[in-house]
């Protein structure tokens, strides 16, 4: 980034999403949007999306307005770190203001996108940065609080929590409440959202966590672990932190100093402290540095521009439907605890009977033997929950029973889910052995070709490794019967099966390449111009011996079998490309002098040019010379014997008589570009010489007219020549009579517009110059 890129002091925040109220409670600006997000020069690119948000009147704009310092700068001050600027001169960019009461309502866009280069991959992107409403304030709603943070952590690649002093429990559990409202519009499916970073303003506890990334990770450490003995639902809202973001981080700032609080406080970088500006120093370059910037992902692909206002109306629209289910305040305390305890301790005790049989690591048993130990820890569990004390109305009791047994059954596809899951990775564990063991003998090779008696012989080895490895992989008695087992072996056949068509196809491919191979050697030691019958024999016994190897190195091992269909098949295709290369031999002469005729057609036709074209005859009989000696240099090139005979002969008199057609055609052609240049020359004397009927008896305009006409002459001539000699190739000649007969022409025709202009002033009794 540099200055060059970024836009100065002419940028704004741009208000693109409001609160409105009835059935649009969310708007969208969207012709903002577009001012913003479809200009040529950032529509096409990837943008990053940096957004701040948190409680309002936590210096959301303020810390903004830092970024913008940074992206602003030049190169060279953003590595220098002095990009902070002089110490006079105050904050711009997102307004911001001191007091209590809030600045900013729904979210804020930068309205000049700023340039940047990735340095991993030199591609250029748009970094975006949004300021969103604080939330909690007094006259926003739970709902629109959530709904704006989940809007814009749902638009940004990077979403910065801003936090005052510490990382507490509601600000996690309102983190919980507003995550979960943007997940529920991402269907639950995956992570909603990319980075989050707790930024904690005004830390004052660096003697227990220093200032920075590293003080902020240990503090996000401690403040998102899961413990055993941790409730399960604080348990639940680091769980669904985690779960919701691919990264989070956090990064302890301390506070800016006393002069902030001032009313006449404008931002300059003299009133903070020298803390809060290394600080900012470790902070800003760690977000927009080109190392740093974090394009913005959805489904795995990078978001440009103009498609991102596409999404900022999809999601308020998802806001703004019914089907939106309202958010639940975080504060709900959780009802009936007795009978929940009560109800909880009971499914315990099946979880601990389930888990002791069916869910040891590594181990699965059959479906019949799951479903027995479900109906023995199902049975415990009921029993333990009848036998305790407990308070509340009997209705209030059976309807928690009733509510144990719903979970007690819905258990049981759990379960059968897990101990599936462990089959199929017993299965998948099995068949890799398999496969493992297979590809042992691809370690050289990286396919298949064995013959197909050593593959029969491989399979069954590798069949008795895949069973040893489900076996142990299995709790069940041996009275039962295992039909994943069953499923296993005949998997294993198919896979058999599979096998021997892809060793098929790769032995037909090593044929095929074995053949390849000779044909290409046979080329490369049989002459183009053609050989002796007793050399192209010798030449075939080498190359067949050559392909044979070949093919047997493509085996992934030797083989002790005498019959070899495969082999047997590639002397067969040999033999037939022989009779190929005999044909080839007797046929090669004619083909090299075609060649050579090609040489001499594309020597003239690359120097003639268009077909309209032609040459001076004595350049064009150099020509002629040039190609043919090309065409007989092409011609003896591709030969090792018999240089002069009667081939080379016949080729000089195809070109002779090719000439002699040329010649045709270059008389033909002189002569049209002489008619076409004289049209050009009678064509303009017309235009510009020729008296009109209303004209022809005024005697001023004759003799104005005749004045002139030598002037239009030899314009006209100098256009008519330049027509001429733009059809021409080659040399010029001072013998030419094309051009000779050209000029002629042009002198009588000359003669000829001035004849009648002479005698009408003759006839006008007006004086004439000879």
């Amino acid at each position: 980034m540099s200055s060059a890129s970024a836009m100065g002091s002419a940028g704004r925040g741009v208000q693109v999403v409001t609160l409105g109220s009835g059935s649009e409670r969310y708007q969208v600006d969207v012709e903002a949007l577009r001012d913003i997000l479809l200009r040529d020069d950032v529509r096409d690119r990837s943008v990053v999306v940096v957004s701040v948000a948190g409680a309002y009147r936590g210096g959301k704009s303020f810390i903004l307005d830092f970024f913008l310092r940074y992206l602003n700068a030049p190169r060279s001050s953003q590595l220098a770190g002095d990009w902070l600027g002089k110490e006079d001169q105050p904050l711009e960019g997102f307004h911001w203001r001191g007091g209590c009461e809030r600045d900013t309502t729904g979210i804020h866009l930068w309205s000049e996108p700023i340039l940047a280069t990735l340095e991993r991959t030199g591609e250029k992107v748009a970094v975006l940065l949004m300021d969103t409403q604080g939330t909690f304030d007094t006259e926003t709603t739970i709902a629109e609080n959530s709904t704006i943070f989940a809007l814009s952590t749902l638009i940004s690649s990077v979403q910065i929590y801003n936090l005052s002093g510490n990382i507490k429990e509601d600000d996690l559990q309102h983190l919980q409440l507003f995550t979960e409202y943007g997940r529920l519009a991402c269907d639950g499916d995956g992570k909603a959202f990319q980075t989050l970073m707790f930024l904690v303003r005004d830390w004052m506890s660096d003697y227990e966590h220093a200032h920075g990334f590293a003080g902020g990770k240990e503090l996000l450490d401690r403040r998102l672990e899961s413990r055993s003995n941790q409730k399960p639902q604080l348990r639940e809202v680091r769980e669904h932190i985690r779960s919701c973001f691919d990264e989070v981080k956090c990064f302890l700032m301390p506070h800016p100093g006393l002069d902030v609080g001032r009313k006449t406080f404008n931002g300059c970088v003299r009133d903070v402290t020298e803390k809060f500006r290394l600080a900012l120093l470790e902070l800003v370059p760690s977000l927009f540095d080109p190392s740093k910037l974090s394009p913005k992902l959805i489904n795995g692909g990078r978001v440009r521009a103009k498609d991102l206002l596409d999404y900022f109306q999809r999601y308020v629209d998802i806001f703004n439907s019914d089907g939106m289910p309202e958010a639940v305040t975080i504060f709900k305390a959780t009802a009936d605890a007795c009978l929940n305890a009560a109800v909880r301790e009971a499914r315990e005790l099946y979880e601990s009977r389930m888990e002791e049989r069916c869910v040891r690591a590594d181990v699965s048993v059959t479906r019949r033997a799951l479903h027995d130990c479900h109906q023995q820890a199902r049975a415990a569990a009921l029993d333990l929950y009848s036998g305790k004390k407990k308070l509340g109305a009997p209705e209030d009791i059976d309807e928690h029973l009733n509510k144990l047994i719903k979970e007690l059954e819905a258990c049981l596809p759990l379960y059968t889910w897990t101990n599936d899951a462990k089959v199929r990775d017993t299965l998948a564990n099995a068949k890799k052995a398999y496969e493992d063991t297979i590809g042992g003998v691809c370690e050289v090779q990286a396919f298949l070709c064995l013959h197909p008696l050593d593959l029969k012989s491989l399979n069954d080895e590798a069949v008795g490794v895949a069973l040893t490895q489900f076996d142990s992989a299995r709790d069940v008695a041996e009275v039962e019967e295992d039909d994943e087992r069953t499923g296993l072996l005949l998997t294993l056949e198919s896979l058999y099966e599979h096998l021997c068509n892809i060793n098929a196809q790769n032995n037909r491919s090593a044929v095929m390449e074995a053949r390849e191979q000779y044909v290409t050697s046979m080329k490369l030691r049989v002459d183009v111009a053609g050989t002796s019958s007793d050399r192209l024999a010798a030449n075939h016994k080498r190359s067949q011996d050559a392909a044979a190897e070949h093919f047997l190195n493509k085996r992934n091992r030797p083989s002790n079998y005498g019959e070899d269909e495969y082999l047997e098949s590639l002397t067969e295709e040999i033999e037939c490309c022989f009779l190929d290369f005999e044909k080839q031999n007797m046929n090669s002469n004619r083909m090299a002098m075609q060649v050579a005729e090609y040489k001499y057609d594309n020597y003239i036709s690359t120097a003639w040019g268009p077909q309209a074209c032609c040459f001076h005859p004595r350049a064009l009989k150099n020509l002629h010379a040039e190609a043919k000696q090309a065409a007989i240099r092409q011609f003896l090139a591709s030969r090792t014997e018999c240089e002069n005979d009667d081939f080379g002969k016949k080729l000089e008199g195809i070109l002779d008589d090719r000439y002699t057609e040329l010649v045709r055609v270059n008389e033909f052609n002189n002569n049209q570009a002489l008619e076409q240049a004289f049209n050009v020359y009678t064509t303009k004397m017309d235009k510009h010489s020729q008296p009109s009927l209303v004209s022809i008896f005024i005697a001023p305009f004759i003799v104005k007219l005749l004045a002139g006409l030598p002037l239009f002459h030899t314009k006209s001539r100098r256009a008519a020549i330049s027509e001429f000699m733009s059809k021409r190739r080659g040399d010029d000649f001072g013998d030419d009579e094309y051009y000779d007969r050209l000029l002629s022409k042009i002198d009588a025709a000359y003669q000829n517009y001035r004849s009648p202009l002479l005698a009408i002033m003759r006839e006008l009794g007006l004086p004439v110059e000879n």
